[in-house]
């Protein structure tokens, strides 16, 4: 088989103004997660067009698509998120949101097009092997990326590949990041009980104030002092007491950690937490109890993925333009695929002197320069991969 691939810039700007259309289109009716039916249909609709095979309904919302490559036994995936934001889109423009209370204020509509870029290439150019396409509901809320992965997004897939567009970085350009780029999410409530007594005899009690006070204390100085700075907690609601005058029995504290990290050392923290929470609380002759509320773990990037981002992106962007990313203390559930198959996520920028709001920001826009980048850089993705396949196999 001839690995001296190119890209066929013709049709990537045949497409052009199909993309921006169905980005717009998509901008102006987002959707919550799990409730992108609206999202399912069109987009379904689209890939019939191409005579894409694809399956809909999949985690209620989701699609799973495949396009037959030259090798039938290796394939590479790619995964967009398909939901909006609970928020108001307060741009002035002709595609803003219809759907009062919900916008695409984090480019979720910007990945769905690229995508569907990715499946108009690869419809007209059969690919060097197979291609399989993941839209993916609720990223944003309970996660969707798990509930697909059951329902079989990632059966006999050898490597994966997902972006997220960054305004911090220009279009034409592209952000990376080795090893973990996101951050897990463990969400937490401690309960402390101590004894109440009458505020003038407070040696009669147990002070749970006192105690929350200490934990606070210590699990910041474990934080600060026992950790690499790849870790973040913070506390953010409590609540205890019933009155000015008396010894509060019970209290309340609830929060969230952070760590850049893998599931091994991401536990041992956890449980180094929970006895500093425990034992802290019986040193002062109260208990206390911790509970985890485990989210999304950390997304982990995969090095010889990230090379050929890097490749692709040097091809033609320019190397200047491929930058290294720091790691991110927020969540991205595109990390479940990254525990179970090789691969990476990497940043796109969409940017420009005019538009540049943040993402999760009520004006959120982008050059819609960046929709084709996009679809470039997944297209040289396949084709760097494929010339590479004995790295993921």
């Amino acid at each position: 088989m001839n690995n001296n691939f190119t890209v066929s810039d013709d049709i990537l700007l045949s497409m052009k103004d199909f993309l921006i259309d169905l980005r717009r289109d998509l901008h102006s009716h987002p959707e919550l997660g799990f409730e992108e039916f609206r999202t399912m249909e069109k987009i379904s609709s689209i890939l019939k067009s191409f005579n894409v095979n694809h399956k809909t309904k999949i985690a209620n919302t989701g699609i799973i698509a495949d396009i037959e490559g030259e090798d039938k036994n290796f394939t590479i995936a790619f995964r967009a998120d398909m939901d909006a934001l609970p928020m108001e889109d307060k741009k002035t423009c002709s595609y803003s949101s219809k759907n009062k209370g919900k916008c695409h204020s984090c480019g979720h509509d910007v990945h769905t097009a690229i995508l569907t870029g990715t499946a108009k290439y690869f419809s007209e150019i059969k690919p060097p092997c197979n291609i399989r396409l993941i839209y993916q509901p609720a990223e944003e809320t309970t996660g969707g990326a798990l509930p697909m992965i059951e329902e079989g997004a990632l059966n006999n897939v050898n490597v994966i590949y997902g972006l997220h567009v960054r305004p911090e970085i220009r279009v034409g350009q592209i952000s990376f990041t080795y090893g973990a780029m996101y951050a897990s999410s463990n969400m937490f409530e401690v309960n402390i009980k101590g004894k109440s007594a009458h505020g003038a005899k407070s040696y009669y009690g147990t002070d749970s104030i006192i105690i929350a006070s200490h934990i606070i204390t210590q699990l910041h100085s474990f934080v600060s002092a026992f950790t690499d700075g790849s870790m973040r907690l913070h506390i953010g609601t409590i609540n205890g007491g019933t009155a000015n005058n008396i010894v509060a029995e019970n209290v309340k504290m609830e929060g969230i950690i952070r760590m850049l990290c893998d599931d091994e050392a991401r536990d041992y923290r956890l449980k180094m937490i929970e006895n500093i929470i425990v034992n802290t609380a019986k040193s002062f002759g109260g208990y206390a109890e911790f509970i985890n509320i485990p989210s999304y773990p950390a997304l982990i990037n995969h090095d010889n993925a990230v090379n050929i981002i890097i490749e692709s992106g040097s091809m033609f962007l320019g190397k200047e333009n491929c930058i290294k990313e720091n790691p991110n203390m927020t969540t991205e559930d595109f990390s479940y695929y990254l525990q179970r198959v090789k691969g990476a996520f990497f940043s796109l920028g969409v940017s420009n002197d005019k538009i540049n709001a943040p993402i999760h920001n009520s004006l959120f826009d982008i050059d819609e320069d960046a929709i084709n980048i996009g679809v470039k850089m997944q297209v040289l993705n396949v084709y760097n991969t494929y010339k590479n396949k004995e790295l993921f196999l």
